[in-house]
């Protein structure tokens, strides 16, 4: 039987304390992410009364959505030509098309960002019971807007990408 040279046995020790210690987030489902998983969680009852600062909240969410939308349009829109002259991998400006979608890409992040922090709120509003029609509506077609701008962001960043790699 061979036994393992001493270099193996030290790398082995060695690398065996490579995980940070301390804390790791949990890999259970998020509130948002349980509440959803039954299908739509927002119980509708017409003769509930419209929820005060609901409409304020979402209309906080579209303002951020809508800014993280301008300012991906504009990082985009820059990019697009960088990225079509775009040299072979490593030139550069293979690299300046790289950072232009890098730009891209952190630009998208308000949007996101807006569309998750609007997902939880609608979770949060369907924990505390059913919501007036008025209320769900707000709520559904601001869900299905902001989440399609993301999607479509994400989407367009994807094709970049794609592009730059000679995909």
């Amino acid at each position: 039987m061979k036994s393992a040279s001493p270099l193996a046995l030290a790398a082995a020790a060695l690398l065996s304390g490579c995980a940070a210690p301390g804390p790791f987030p949990s890999l259970a489902p998020r509130e948002a992410e349980r509440v959803y998983a039954a299908g739509d969680p927002l119980q509708v009852l017409p003769e509930a009364p419209d929820r005060a600062g609901l409409a304020g909240q979402v209309a906080a969410f579209a303002a951020a959505a809508g800014a993280g939308e301008s300012a991906f349009n504009t990082a985009i829109a820059a990019a697009r030509p960088l990225v079509s002259r775009a040299g072979g991998s490593g030139s550069e400006s293979w690299v300046a098309a790289q950072e232009a979608v890098s730009r891209v890409e952190a630009a998208r992040a308000a949007t996101s960002k807006a569309a998750a922090d609007l997902d939880q709120f609608a979770a949060a509003e369907a924990q505390k019971g059913p919501v007036s029609t008025a209320d769900y509506q707000l709520l559904t077609e601001a869900l299905v807007r902001i989440g399609g701008v993301a999607n479509r962001q994400q989407e367009a960043v994807d094709r970049l990408r794609t592009s730059l790699s000679g995909g």
